[in-house]
């Protein structure tokens, strides 16, 4: 049972990435959000576009510069990885060309399907496996600060 759940302890090299997983999951709750309360398509769209641009897309080089590396190109895991994230990428060029209800769920879904695999599997395994000093390099990479920009339309607010 999800509710069940206790919270990862995340190691230190790994919690930038489980922190922008936060926020991706922000995301598929604000589009999720915006569907239910009948928000026009064009704006859940524009802010998962924008989303992508400023977080995601970096996101996923960061993950792939330094997660594939660790568990080599032909992997199980880092061939699920680079097969999920073509397929978000694909969703979001499908979304910028035309705004879909039926994109958005799937963004929603495969998106929330990925971090949670992330989180409860494929982090769990590079925590398990490498050494201290490989988690070291794996924390070294990813401090690369980000420029974070503000979002002016809140649709997910209910204003009343």
């Amino acid at each position: 049972m999800e509710k069940d759940r206790k919270p990862i302890k995340r190691s230190a090299a790994l919690t930038p990435l489980s922190h922008d997983h936060h926020e991706a999951l922000l995301l598929v709750w604000k589009i999720r959000h915006g569907i239910k309360n009948d928000i026009e398509l064009n704006r859940i769209s524009s802010y998962c576009l924008w989303f992508w641009r400023h977080h995601l897309e970096h996101h996923f080089e960061q993950e792939e510069k330094v997660l594939v590396p660790f568990f080599g190109i032909g992997s199980l895991y880092s061939s699920r990885l680079f097969t999920e994230h073509k397929a978000i990428r694909d969703l979001i060029k499908a979304l910028s060309a035309e705004p879909d209800l039926a994109l958005l769920e799937k963004l929603a879904n495969t998106l929330n399907d990925h971090v949670r695999f992330e989180e409860r599997t494929l982090f769990n395994e590079v925590e398990a496996l490498a050494t201290p000093e490989q988690l070291g390099e794996i924390g070294e990479a990813l401090k690369e600060e980000k420029m974070a920009e503000l979002w002016e339309d809140e649709f997910w607010i209910i204003k009343r």
